[in-house]
């Protein structure tokens, strides 16, 4: 016998409740009588419906799934960790290069030039213009940077960009006279006035 579906059992109910009206003239107990068997099979079809309890093959699958995810992620975090490490410590080995307006090394540089030059060593391509590379990173805030990511600076139509080092430091093409150099993100008279904030370069996938 053919296993009665929802639409079947309400459609009896409700018909069983329409005879006893018309017959009998019905109460609203017999509804109320009516009602509460939809409900008792409402529950009933709810708990056939219910996820698979713990421990079932279907628990397991979503286990193993989440384990993936959550590897795949440690692994990218690394991979990401270590090119932005590799993008400071080519920053830092510029230090004492001369500052030359449009330079992007590999003795010389500005400020953008400088970031252009590290990033392209782990095959990273950035727009050599501060303004520009601003617009090409994601907005964090200096408490969430990373070393790698990197600190901008914007007075009226001058600009000025950094790499961040990690303890509230950066490495960037300062200015004429004094070249490449480490700093602090803020602290000075004019690194405060003019801090506009972090980037976040992204990494592409390595998978």
């Amino acid at each position: 016998m053919r296993r009665p579906t929802r639409t079947h059992i309400r459609r009896g109910l409700a018909a069983a409740t329409i005879t006893a009206l018309v017959t009998t003239g019905a109460t609203t107990a017999v509804v109320a009588t009516a009602v509460s068997s939809a409900q008792a099979y409402d529950r009933v079809q709810a708990q056939m419906d219910a996820p698979p309890e713990r421990g079932s093959i279907h628990d397991e699958a979503a286990r193993q799934a989440a384990n993936s995810y959550r590897e795949k992620a440690q692994k990218t975090r690394a991979t990401e960790e270590r090119i932005r490490s590799e993008v400071v410590d080519l920053a830092l080995d510029q230090i004492g290069d001369a500052y030359v307006a449009g330079g992007e090394g590999p003795n010389a540089f500005d400020c953008s030039g400088l970031v252009v030059y590290a990033y392209r060593s782990v095959g990273i391509t950035l727009t050599h213009y501060s303004r520009a590379q601003y617009k090409e990173t994601e907005r964090i805030s200096l408490k969430n940077a990373v070393p790698g990511d990197l600190a901008f600076y914007f007075e009226n139509g001058a600009a000025h960009v950094a790499i961040y080092i990690g303890d509230g430091k950066v490495v960037h093409a300062s200015d004429y006279g004094i070249g490449v150099t480490k700093d602090k993100v803020k602290g000075t008279p004019w690194t405060d006035a003019h801090f506009t904030g972090m980037g976040r370069v992204e990494i592409p996938d390595q998978s």
